[in-house]
């Protein structure tokens, strides 16, 4: 009797591992990387054939890397190559996504980002033939961004009288973007160019605005170029730094953050950069998209340490309230002046 309950066991086990051994595995079909809102990046794993449940996925982060391990799934058509979708908006956050088949059905998902996330959650949704979706594994990060050191600026740094020139972009017939209630980014630039000058004047510095009012540096209608020169132009030959302040823009009304930009090979447009992206996220506030090389014209024509802020998205409608508001304009000024002081107190040249 023991005898044939222990064969019936034994074969209840083979026939259960064989049911799982051979459940049809899943197969993914795409990976998206998106903004659900300011503080939610969303990785949107989309797959067909085998049913998933909550015993097969399981996640992890460890410097900055998410990984998603699916048991009983393949990598389908998604390949270390192709196959990941990053929406434009995120690609400052999403460096990369890798998928890796680590062992017989067993798939690998790594998503590298270049920020370690504060929290990671993890959920199943079934197919929506109506809305023509696959099943999909949804990992939300919710994103954070690590505090820079303060500056000390403590005890009102002289810029004895260290030439400034200030660039409040577009203007006159150019309007730059425009935000979804219509605010300009040729009024904010120069709003908060204007607060910039007094700040910087206050602190020694002589300033020099390339435009105070609403008007085109060279005339209505000429080409790029031509503007973009009378702007260089406008720096004399002592100049110490050329700041050009203007206002981001996207047609994903998600797009948000704050960036800087330095010419390629200027060693001194990047510490400039550096430090204005430094105190624009501590006293601005935004999601920082980082410190970038460019070749605008008006960094690789300027003579002297060069820099091209975004304040933040005007499209964005948040932003583009933030970007309106007096308050929020004195501190991005304030953000700019602490910036020039730690430049030029920090070993800046000139």
């Amino acid at each position: 009797m023991l005898k044939r309950i222990l064969t019936c066991l034994c074969m209840f086990v083979v026939l259960t591992c064989a049911t799982t051994a051979f459940a049809k595995p899943a197969e993914l079909t795409g990976i998206n990387a998106f903004d659900v809102d300011d503080d939610t990046l969303r990785i949107e794993i989309s797959y067909r054939g085998g049913k998933l449940f909550d015993d097969n996925v399981s996640v992890d982060e460890t410097s900055g890397i998410v990984r998603v391990d699916l048991d009983n799934a393949l990598p389908g058509r998604i390949s270390r190559a192709s196959g990941a979708k990053i929406q434009s908006d995120v690609k400052d956050i999403v460096e990369k996504i890798t998928v890796n088949e680590t062992k017989a059905r067993h798939t690998r998902i790594q998503v590298f980002l270049a920020t370690e996330p504060e929290a990671v959650n993890v959920s199943l949704e079934p197919a929506d033939s109506a809305a023509k979706k696959d099943a999909r594994v949804i990992v939300d990060v919710k994103k954070t961004f690590a505090e820079p050191e303060p500056a000390d600026m403590s005890g009102n740094f002289n810029g004895g009288g260290r030439v400034i020139v200030i660039d409040p972009g577009h203007g006159g017939s150019d309007a730059g973007a425009i935000g979804p209630t219509g605010v300009s980014e040729k009024s904010v630039s120069l709003a908060v160019s204007l607060k910039a000058q007094k700040l910087l004047t206050a602190n020694g510095y002589r300033v020099v605005m390339t435009r105070t009012t609403d008007v085109d540096v060279a005339a209505p209608g000429v080409s790029d170029a031509t503007e973009l020169q009378a702007r260089v132009d406008k720096a004399p030959p002592n100049a110490a730094v050329f700041i050009s302040v203007h206002c981001n823009a996207f047609s994903n009304g998600n797009a948000n953050g704050m960036e800087t930009y330095h010419a390629p090979t200027a060693v001194q447009g990047r510490r400039l950069a550096t430090l204005l992206n430094e105190e624009l996220e501590r006293l601005g506030g935004l999601n920082n998209r980082g410190v970038k090389g460019a070749r605008f014209y008006v960094m690789t024509h300027s003579k002297c340490a060069a820099s091209l802020i975004e304040l933040g998205f005007i499209t964005n409608p948040r932003e583009e309230k933030l970007l309106a508001s007096d308050d929020y304009q004195q501190k991005l000024a304030q953000a700019i002046t602490n910036a020039v002081n730690r430049y030029f107190s920090q070993g800046g040249f000139n």
